[in-house]
């Protein structure tokens, strides 16, 4: 095995690695019932009933629509957050083909993401 096999296996790993790290972050901002991350997602998105189960809790005014659909939409949010991971990686790691390996870890982590199941 020569030194290009051992560098595709690697860049198959980190695909892999950074699809699964879209996932979960997608999960938490969008999912999660992490009372910091749930206290902000209620008061940027709204629509949904406070604590008690009958207050309503209204999205703030100066939050913009798109903002509130981004928080609210697993597809919306991993492409940003893919675009983070794959920033973060290619500025630490470096990767081949930048844009492709975003594309390729949004479609994974998205499709994760938004399962019942997850």
């Amino acid at each position: 095995m020569d030194q290009r096999d051992g560098g595709l296996m690697d860049l198959w790993l980190l695909l892999i690695v950074m699809s699964l790290a879209t996932y979960r972050l997608t999960r938490f901002v969008v999912e999660d019932t992490f009372p910091p991350m749930l206290w902000v997602r209620h008061r940027l998105v709204g629509g949904w009933t406070g604590p008690d189960g009958e207050t309503p809790v209204y999205r703030a005014r100066w939050v913009p629509q798109w903002l509130a659909d981004l928080l609210s939409c697993p597809y919306c949010a991993s492409g940003w957050i893919a675009a983070g991971v794959t920033a973060g990686v290619w500025a630490v790691a470096g990767l081949p083909v930048p844009l492709l390996c975003w594309v390729a870890v949004w479609a994974v982590g998205g499709l994760l993401a938004a399962q019942e199941w997850a």
